[in-house]
């Protein structure tokens, strides 16, 4: 199966995502907490770009059936219901009400693919799940990395490699994309010790010195 990979989301175009089916990963932490707020019940999770964005979908709600959610540094944006931190969106908290994700990269990401013809969140904790859609669609496939701040996010890489290694059966076809044998590749390096590989992470490293550590676990 062909696959394209992009390695951050600042490299993409509407005009790339046409007519494919776009698999979007940020592990840390907006498709984590998208997929997990599904999971626990919300009725809809919707991607926004800005603060802008999120106050305008909000104001044509009622106030009682959403929950804004999203951070800016890592940590969560003033007036907003949830930070972006997974564990925070539990039954009680999201079930029923659609929630309005602001951050600083996935939820970028998530927009500038929105023209794909199929679009998924992924991450470590549904990869079984985007790996069986993923096939069952007839589209060219695309993987964006959301990244961080412009630049290659390890753990998001090596999310790729293991969809990856998942759609080829454990072979790497020929020919493939430079980006796509990267992704590919760090994974089959790093995969007999991928937890502590991705505790070494700049963005890893960062969540617990801001005191997220358990997020990385649960991510």
């Amino acid at each position: 199966m062909d696959a394209e990979v992009f390695l951050t989301h600042s490299t993409i175009s509407e005009g790339d995502m046409q007519g494919r089916t776009v698999v979007v990963i940020d592990v840390l932490r907006a498709c984590s907490t998208i997929v997990t707020a599904l999971d626990r019940g919300a009725r809809a999770v919707m991607p926004v770009l800005d603060m802008a964005q999120a106050g305008k979908i909000a104001s044509n709600l009622d106030p009682d059936v959403y929950r804004l959610g999203g951070e800016r540094g890592g940590e969560k944006i003033d007036g907003y219901h949830l930070g972006n931190s997974p564990r925070e969106y539990t039954p009680e908290v999201v079930k029923g009400r659609d929630v309005i994700l602001n951050t600083t990269n996935g939820t970028r990401a998530l927009e500038k693919a929105k023209g794909a013809d199929h679009l998924v969140a992924a991450s470590f904790l549904n990869a079984g799940r985007v790996v069986d859609f993923v096939r069952q669609t007839t589209n060219a496939i695309t993987i964006v990395c959301a990244g961080r701040q412009n630049r290659i996010a390890l753990e998001d890489t090596l999310c790729a490699g293991l969809l990856l290694d998942r759609l080829w059966d454990g072979q790497e076809p020929y020919p493939v994309s430079d980006s796509a044998h990267t992704a590919y590749t760090l994974y089959h390096t790093d995969q007999d010790d991928l937890e502590n590989a991705l505790r070494g992470a700049n963005h890893a490293e960062r969540l617990v010195q801001q005191n997220y550590e358990e997020d990385l676990n649960y991510c």
